[in-house]
C-alpha cells in the first residue's frame, strides 16, 4: 500500500504505545509516531503551521480509512 509520508504527535507514552503497534500491525513505514511532552502547548503552533495534532481515535481512524482503499 502506498502511503504518503505522515507524522503523528501524541501527548504520553500509552497512546505512543498503542499507535505504533496500530501502525506496525498494518505494515505502513512511511507513517511515524512522535511523543510530544509539550503537545498541550504546541496546539497553537501546529494550527498556525498548518499541522494537526491527532489523538488515538483520530490515528486509529485514519488507518481504518487507510486500508479501506
Amino acid at each position: 500500500m502506498d502511503v504518503p509520508r505522515f507524522l503523528f504527535r501524541v501527548k504520553d507514552r500509552q497512546i505512543e504505545e498503542e499507535a505504533r503497534k496500530m501502525v506496525a500491525s498494518f505494515g505502513l513505514k512511511n507513517v511515524e509516531i512522535r511523543r510530544d511532552d509539550t503537545i498541550k502547548d504546541a496546539w497553537f503552533e501546529d494550527s498556525v503551521a498548518l499541522k494537526t495534532t491527532f489523538g488515538l481515535d483520530d490515528i486509529r481512524d485514519y488507518i481504518e480509512e487507510l486500508t479501506s482503499r
